[in-house]
């Protein structure tokens, strides 16, 4: 027998909730994206029988996201086929409580088995002790207009998680919640609600929070897929109004965090796929969607994250990624230390594609691409850091020193801030960019002359469109290693485009002049190559070797 153990004041985000709303385009994009490479037929997360968890996404277990075609749109499941379960148990006709007045936590632990359906009918369900169930095989808990409440946290009388289903010692088989509303609108009510951890077969959907996460506790959703070859699926999960820092609450919750919840957590144990689809996490106090140092592959597919603290998603594990996803920052609170979009951790081959990253209120980067990560790839994806005095200047993609191989292929990077559009630091992997547009209004006053940064070896730029009229000497491209490559593309910029300190240089095929009329490369140390450009008020520097050049 599987262990059995008892122990609003923000509307929710809309598409147009940031002044730029994300452009219609971007949510067409997300409709239907496909990356290099054919969909490979294998398991999916369905139960022994069931078609209802079928996602659309057919793919090896733990598979390189090039290997998987993605689509943002799941079919909608299915009526829950009653038939695969020994047991369907209407929870009300059972004896729990629908009107908020009595706990149901007791009852509940009582009706949980293997084999087992659980059916809440529309009505308020009142809770203020953990049920916890692990071990089983095959249950599943389906709401119809069910909304779950929690007790206050000073009378909440265990540990602050409402249901918890599965550990990573005694995981779980075969699961699927669905059609849950938690509510978190009284005042110290915010807990853990769904704590949930299976080896294979997970699928979760259409789960709304409302209300402040307020009782500076775990956050609301924790998922684990334990075996490295189980896949699940999390679909419409709805937290938009994030949570408050932990100092800021009444802190009598057990536990208490340090800074306050993250919003939607996999722990180390992850080591499957998971794919997070359609989903919307607000302002968190720590990170919106976190992996944290998993092994596992975490794949995001269309949704919203916006306004957390240290990242509103942060991945890590071979082969995640996010795709057709949208992330804003549109506020500072007092205690955001700093808010970056994306952030990778470690892993290879992860992957940003046809998203949109949208800083309105820049306090960190776009995206971070930490020391561990193996490879990267950002393709088609959209980038705008505003102007802001959260910061002095912000480095809107940083690939930090260490990290592998990058490729950055198409897409827009606009920076109205003060800082580098794209910093590359020092490694022993190229940086591969191409067909990247970069524009905006920043000054080279402060936080870096140079739009693109790139102390790299062995680095390409190919067919970059880069047009910088801001002031302060703003310059298009600062080449600061050996043998790197630019071939093709335009650059215009009020200070001179292209300025090289570094040797085994080549430059060829480009257009490149400044708007304040200096010259458009100077090659300050080191040793270049031009070929076949077209350069306004021409070059300068020594260590030059030329040909087939054009000065208008």
């Amino acid at each position: 027998m599987p262990e059995r153990e008892e122990a609003s004041t923000l509307s929710r985000l809309s598409p147009d909730v940031s002044r730029r709303s994300f452009l219609g385009t971007t949510g067409a994009a997300a409709a239907s994206l496909s990356v290099s490479g054919t969909a490979s037929a294998a398991g999916s997360c369905s139960r022994q029988s069931g078609s209802e968890l079928d996602t659309s996404v057919e793919a090896p277990k733990k598979a390189a996201t090039t290997e998987v075609e993605l689509e943002t749109e799941a079919p909608e499941s299915q009526s829950v086929p009653e038939g695969d379960y020994d047991k369907v148990i209407d929870v009300v006709e059972a004896g729990l409580d629908n009107t908020g007045g009595e706990s149901i936590s007791s009852q509940l632990s009582d009706l949980m088995d293997d084999n087992t359906l659980l059916k809440f009918p529309e009505g308020r369900y009142f809770m203020d002790e953990l049920v916890r169930f692990t071990g089983f095989k095959n249950f599943g808990m389906i709401g119809d207009g069910a909304t779950l409440v929690p007790a206050p946290a000073d009378e909440y009388k265990t540990e602050a998680r409402m249901i918890k289903l599965g550990t990573y010692y005694s995981a779980g088989q075969n699961l699927h919640v669905e059609g849950f509303t938690v509510d978190f609108t009284a005042p110290n009510t915010g807990l853990r609600a769904f704590d949930l951890t299976v080896t294979d077969g997970l699928f979760v959907k259409d789960i709304v929070f409302e209300g402040v996460h307020n009782a500076g506790t775990w956050g609301p959703m924790h998922v684990d897929i334990v075996n490295s070859d189980g896949y699940g699926v999390v679909k419409n999960i709805e937290m938009p109004e994030g949570g408050i820092f932990t100092k800021k609450t009444a802190q009598d919750a057990m536990p208490s965090v340090e800074n306050g919840p993250t919003g939607f957590l996999l722990s180390p144990y992850h080591s499957g796929r998971l794919d997070v689809i359609d989903s919307v996490i607000g302002a968190f106090p720590d990170n919106g969607l976190y992996d944290s140092e998993s092994p596992g592959q975490v794949v995001v597919k269309g949704g919203r994250y916006q306004d957390c603290n240290s990242a509103c998603v942060r991945l890590t594990g071979d082969g995640s990624g996010v795709y057709g996803a949208k992330v804003a920052i549109t506020q500072n609170r007092e205690d955001d230390e700093g808010q970056h979009g994306i952030r990778f951790d470690g892993g290879s081959d992860l992957k940003i594609v046809n998203s949109v990253i949208e800083l309105d209120k820049p306090n960190g980067r776009g995206i971070n691409i930490l020391p561990s990560v193996g490879s990267a790839t950002i393709e088609g994806t959209k980038i705008v850091a505003q102007d802001n005095n959260a910061r002095s200047s912000i480095d809107v993609v940083h690939i930090a020193e260490g990290a592998g191989e990058v490729l950055i292929k198409g897409g827009s990077l606009t920076q109205n801030h003060a800082g580098q559009a794209l910093q590359i630091l020092d490694g022993d992997a190229p940086v591969v960019v191409e067909g990247l547009k970069v524009t905006g209004d920043a000054s080279g006053e402060t936080g870096g002359r140079n739009a693109i940064y790139c102390k790299r070896g062995g680095c390409e730029f190919r067919d970059l469109d880069v047009d910088l009229p801001g002031g302060g000497h703003r310059r298009a491209l600062g080449i600061f290693a050996d043998d790197v490559l630019v071939d093709g593309g335009e650059y215009a910029s009020s200070g001179r485009p292209l300025t090289i300190e570094g040797s085994g240089v080549l430059v060829k095929n480009i257009t490149a002049g400044a708007y304040d009329g200096d010259v458009a490369v100077d090659v300050v140390d080191g040793a270049a190559e031009l070929v076949n450009n077209t350069l306004y008020e021409g070059i300068s520097g020594s260590q030059v070797a030329t040909s087939g050049n054009k000065y208008p």
